[in-house]
């Protein structure tokens, strides 16, 4: 089964849909839209270090610095609107709509985070291995095999939409940060091998 909302949000729809309609006029629906800002902070919170995580990556190619700068610039605002909304909802079932979007339309933490944090490992690898090949002993084809494998994996990533199939976008994050893992284990073992030589 997929994995659409987290286990805490669903369990707070889940007391959400379970109130009736007395119930959820009153403290009830205070509750769950408090819990439901709270998460929505969270997500802008998670926002602001992604961008301070961009302002001190110093390897991160222009485009791609622009092109996840705008990410968040465009999620922050538009999760600003959606927290403007939620609080100002008086039903349980737009509550619940809140709740999803912000989720499944932005996924924050499963996906915009790893786009800022896999961007800047990738591209910070590439500008290592250009480095290693200016050593005399370098192992050029290895290298060129590790920028190969990290060539257009950036856009790839940034390719990648939310939604609400959580177990799919984990599984296209999952394979491009093995790729990222394999391509700093060989960059590693390189540099020791040509170091000082």
């Amino acid at each position: 089964m997929k994995r659409v909302l987290s286990a805490s949000l669903a369990a707070t729809l889940g007391v959400l849909l379970a109130a009736s309609p007395a119930a959820a006029a009153g403290k009830p629906l205070d509750v769950v839209k408090k819990a439901v800002i709270t998460r929505i902070d969270k997500r802008l919170d998670a926002l602001k270090k992604d961008s301070a995580a961009l302002d001190g990556a110093k390897h991160l190619q222009a485009p791609h610095k622009q092109a996840l700068q705008q990410l968040i610039d465009g999620q922050s605002a538009e999760l600003t609107k959606l927290r403007a909304k939620t609080e100002a909802e008086t039903t349980a079932e737009a509550l619940k709509a809140d709740a999803r979007s912000m989720v499944v339309d932005y996924r924050v933490f499963i996906l915009t985070g790893p786009k800022v944090r896999l961007s800047i490992v990738i591209d910070t690898e590439l500008a290592a291995a250009g480095k290693l090949h200016d050593r005399d002993n370098a192992d050029d084809a290895k290298l060129d095999a590790v920028e190969k494998s990290l060539n257009g994996k950036v856009d790839a990533l940034l390719a990648i939409q939310p939604g609400p199939d959580g177990d799919a976008i984990r599984a296209q994050v999952k394979t491009i940060r093995t790729t990222a893992k394999d391509a700093r284990a060989t960059l590693k073992a390189l540099n020791k091998s040509t170091r000082g030589k």
